[in-house]
């Protein structure tokens, strides 16, 4: 099984966008490795406003949120945020 194309919500190309060329190169190599396994779990989890689970992983710099929508197979990463 090949993994799944991975899309950016407006708040996280926002993020994305304000990150330096080497947080970016983080940021993409977790959004890749994300994609290329859209059926592992992140770190913990968490309820949005929908009631869809969105996976969190911690990237030690950057918390990133996503979900997995397996109909079309996208890995939706809708939050990061740097700590």
């Amino acid at each position: 099984m090949t993994g799944y194309e991975f899309s950016l919500d407006r708040e996280a190309v926002v993020a994305f966008a304000a990150s330096d060329g080497s947080e970016q190169r983080l940021l993409l190599g977790a959004f890749e490795t994300i994609a290329l396994h859209p059926f592992s779990a992140g770190d913990c989890h968490l309820r949005d406003d929908r009631g869809r689970d969105n996976q969190v992983m911690d990237l030690g710099s950057f918390v990133i949120s996503f979900w997995a929508d397996h109909a079309v197979r996208v890995v939706r990463i809708t939050v990061i945020e740097r700590v």
